[in-house]
């Protein structure tokens, strides 16, 4: 069941909305109770939602101060956005007035791993918007890889990834990603974890548990596309990759990998992941996602802590 799992079709892909948002799987208890609760609040205001609900124009005032001048985000259609690209596109929004109760409700909320002052965590966030009469309702759903730096004592939001669990129907928005040239933070670094990114796919395809093991944080952990509920920690994907069978051609493949921001011994990227594999009836297929990656430098070591990778529907 977990090769099926690994290798399976990403069935949802080709559902459409419903009226009602499907239940989040109950988050298990963290080993920071407290930091999991301040982090919560965090994404909610960067959300604006439950106590911090506001009118969309005030949200996206709020969020241009609140995110890390870093901060990126990749869409639920695998579209990459820096901080000026999302605040330019959600500004060229309000016109439209969008009425309140439309937007985010997240919900699931759970704290992955903690390093230093940076912290990786999960929820599943619903999307409500208005329909053709005015009524809100549920459109579509993610679970997100929700990104937190602390900064002169306070959090704030870094990054995230949302891998669509119900995606929205109809077709995909057209390309927002500007074709300004993006200068790397650290070209030097950037080159080192591109080789460490490709090293680590590498070595999965070729059954380099050991490696990987070394390579991979404790607290390592993925969304993955194609299984966007599950949740894949270090030791089930070393075991699932122990025991696959891959196929002449099969595996996932990178390229465009981008040093996005560097936060002392954290840094996050993003890159195009490639999957090869046959469906049941021998066909080839090719999916690609858009990643967001977490390495963590420990004990002088850069290592892979964490990646979620978002179907990209205008590829």
């Amino acid at each position: 069941m977990k090769l099926k799992w690994a290798l399976g079709l990403f069935l949802l892909a080709g559902c459409g909305s419903s009226m009602n948002a499907p239940p989040a799987a109950a988050p298990q208890s963290s080993v920071n109770a407290d930091l999991e609760k301040v982090l919560e609040d965090v994404n909610q205001q960067w959300l604006c939602s439950g106590p911090y609900t506001k009118p969309y124009k005030d949200c996206v005032a709020f969020r241009s101060k609140y995110w890390a001048d870093d901060f990126f985000e990749v869409l639920s259609t695998g579209e990459l956005l820096n901080k000026e690209e999302m605040v330019a596109t959600q500004t060229a929004s309000i016109p439209s007035n969008p009425p309140l109760g439309t937007g985010p409700y997240p919900d699931a909320f759970k704290l992955r791993a903690v390093y230093g002052d940076f912290a990786i965590a999960t929820d599943h966030t619903n999307f409500k918007t208005a329909d053709k009469t005015g009524k809100v309702v549920f459109k579509n759903n993610s679970k997100v890889l929700r990104l937190f730096v602390k900064q002169n004592g306070v959090w704030r939001p870094a990054a995230a990834g949302l891998v669509p669990i119900i995606p929205a129907s109809g077709p995909a928005n057209p390309s927002k990603h500007s074709t300004t040239p993006r200068k790397s933070p650290d070209e030097q670094l950037e080159k080192q974890l591109a080789d460490i990114d490709q090293m680590w796919l590498d070595a999965a395809r070729n059954k380099k548990i050991g490696y990987l093991g070394k390579l991979f944080t404790d607290q390592w952990y993925e969304i993955l596309g194609w299984n966007p509920t599950g949740n894949p920690g270090k030791a089930s994907t070393l075991e699932l990759l122990a025991n696959a069978n891959w196929k002449p051609g099969e595996g996932v493949f990178p390229d465009q990998f981008q040093l996005e921001a560097v936060y002392g011994d954290v840094a996050l990227a993003t890159d195009r992941r490639t999957r090869n594999w046959f469906d049941e009836k021998g066909h080839a297929v090719s999916t690609p996602h858009r990643s967001v990656l977490v390495f963590v430098k420990q004990i002088g070591e850069w290592k892979s802590a964490g990646a979620s990778l978002t179907p990209i529907l205008n590829p």
